[in-house]
């Protein structure tokens, strides 16, 4: 794993908000007073903030010669320690987000979403187009190809630390170096019966929202500015073929990289964040 960028310290910086449907908890990054478009970050399914702790801080620093820029990791919905109420569905996670970007003083943002939570990006750029100015997806569930639900599923389900190794060597195409520290934090927390429930609830309505779109995802509705990075060895969401992609979409397909770019391969990863973000 690709770890050289200094890790974020996240389990005692989160900030919780209180709103309509909260709370919401987020780790608050960089200048609130900003010029710049604030970066909201979108973990995928089964995860929380940490799981951007090799990109906060290269994205609150920015490119070269950039004014530092306020960033926010979400906890979404049954993650983390944001509320384990789970809206109705996909559409309603995105609702929710919104709320709690109004709770931050956030009117628009640049959107970071990784595998579900870049479907939620999708879909809050669908239903809230003056919230989002550009979009990066990583990994992203809902653009046509499949979402292995039993591996999901496998993570609600998550009882031993060797079963937690092997969801470990698939998400990230190989043993990572700090497999076994990624194993035990995935133990200790999605072994919890308190924190598996949320995330059973919200896996159908995951499924149920990718079963429902249309199995090419359609290129011609209006979308903000975007993005696409991939692992080429991604096999819980594999990458789309380039001919399925529109020419004028940038798709960045990494070798070797599994599920979790924004890990294995941080430092790449956050100079096309930056950049396309600048």
């Amino acid at each position: 794993m690709d770890s050289s960028p200094e890790p974020v310290r996240l389990l005692a910086g989160r900030r919780v908000l209180r709103f309509a449907g909260g709370p919401g908890a987020v780790v608050d990054r960089g200048p609130a007073d900003s010029a710049a478009v604030p970066l909201l970050l979108l973990h995928g399914f089964g995860g929380d903030a940490l799981a951007w702790q090799f990109n906060i801080q290269a994205l609150v620093k920015g490119a070269p010669g950039a004014a530092g820029r306020r960033v926010l990791a979400v906890d979404l919905p049954g993650h983390g320690a944001s509320t384990l109420d789970v809206p109705s569905g996909l559409g309603g996670v995105a609702d929710w987000v919104v709320r709690l970007m109004d709770a931050a003083g956030v009117a628009q943002a640049d959107i970071i979403g990784h595998s579900m939570g870049g479907r939620v990006s999708l879909l809050l750029a669908e239903r809230h187009p003056d919230r989002v100015r550009r979009m990066s997806l990583i990994a992203c569930a809902g653009l046509g190809s499949r979402v292995d639900a039993t591996f999901l599923r496998a993570l609600c389900e998550l009882e031993t630390l060797d079963q937690a190794r092997a969801l470990i060597d698939r998400l990230f195409a190989g043993a990572p170096p700090n497999r076994d520290v990624l194993a035990r934090a995935f133990l200790s927390r999605l072994a919890d019966p308190g924190a598996r429930a949320p995330l059973l609830r919200l896996l159908d309505r995951l499924v149920a929202d990718i079963a429902a779109a249309a199995p090419r995802f359609d290129w011609t509705q209006p979308l903000p500015p975007l993005q696409l990075i991939w692992g080429e060895a991604d096999d819980i969401v594999p990458p789309p073929d380039f001919g399925s992609i529109p020419a004028h979409i940038i798709l960045h397909r990494l070798p070797g990289v599994g599920h979790m770019p924004q890990a294995q391969a941080a430092t790449q990863v956050n100079t096309l964040l930056t950049e396309f973000h600048a």
